[in-house]
C-alpha cells in the first residue's frame, strides 16, 4: 500500500508539471548554502524555486565546474523561476538564508509556449535576477517596466540564447520603456534589486 501511494504521488506531481507546460526532471531541497548533484536537461528548461529566507541566490555550473550564470538573485522570501535556453549537464550552487526547494523542469516545446506574445500583451514579474520564458513578437514591439529597487537592467536574448542587446539600464526605481523594431522569439535576462514588473506590448 505504501509503495502504491508513493507511486500515485509521483504520478500526480508529474501530471501537474506536464499539464502546466512543463515536464518534471528533478528536485532539490536544502537550508542555507550547498551544491546540488548534477542533472541533465535538453534545450529549453526552467528552474523553479520557493525560498523562505531573506536571501536566495543560485549559481549555475556545468558538470565539470565552469560557471554558466546566475539564474537567481532574490531578496526576501518567495517563489520564482528562471528560463535557460541551452541544455546539458549542470549543477546548482545555492547561497541562501533559510529553507528552500528547487524544481528542474523541461519546458514543453510547442507553438502555444512560443507564441505567448504573438498579438497581445505579456506580463512578467519578479524580485531580483531571473530569466523570463521565451515570447514571440510578430512585428515591432515595446518593453515597458516598473522597478522598485536601485538597479534595473534588462538583457535581450534570442530564444536560442544569443544576446541581442541591453534594452534597459536604469539606476533607481521608476517606470521606463524600450522600443524594439524586429519581430522574433526572445527572452529577457533581468538583473535587478527589488521587485519589478515587465510588459511586452505590440506596437501597431
Amino acid at each position: 500500500m505504501v509503495v502504491l501511494l508513493r507511486s500515485l504521488f509521483f504520478v500526480f506531481l508529474f501530471y501537474n508539471a506536464s499539464t502546466a507546460g512543463n515536464v518534471f526532471v528533478t528536485s532539490f531541497t536544502g537550508q542555507g548554502g550547498k551544491n546540488t548533484r548534477p542533472f541533465y536537461v535538453k534545450d529549453g528548461w526552467e528552474i523553479h524555486w520557493d525560498a523562505k529566507g531573506d536571501i536566495f541566490q543560485l549559481y549555475l555550473y556545468t558538470a565539470d565546474g565552469d560557471l554558466v550564470g546566475v539564474p537567481a538573485n532574490q531578496q526576501g522570501s518567495g517563489k520564482g523561476s528562471s528560463y535557460q535556453a541551452e541544455g546539458g549537464q549542470f549543477y546548482l550552487q545555492a547561497n541562501a538564508l533559510g529553507n528552500w526547494s528547487i524544481n528542474i523542469v523541461q519546458v514543453v516545446s510547442s507553438e502555444g509556449n512560443k507564441n505567448e506574445n504573438s498579438s497581445s500583451t505579456t506580463t512578467f514579474t519578479g524580485s531580483g535576477g531571473k530569466n523570463t520564458r521565451p515570447f514571440k513578437t510578430t512585428g515591432p514591439w515595446e518593453i515597458q517596466w516598473h522597478a522598485d529597487g536601485d538597479i534595473f537592467q534588462l538583457f535581450l536574448y534570442s530564444a536560442s540564447g544569443e544576446m541581442v542587446g541591453v534594452p534597459a539600464n536604469q539606476q533607481g526605481s521608476g517606470d521606463g520603456s524600450s522600443y524594439q523594431p524586429k519581430k522574433g522569439n526572445y527572452y529577457l535576462q533581468v538583473n535587478a534589486i527589488g521587485n519589478w514588473s515587465i510588459r511586452i506590448v505590440p506596437v501597431k
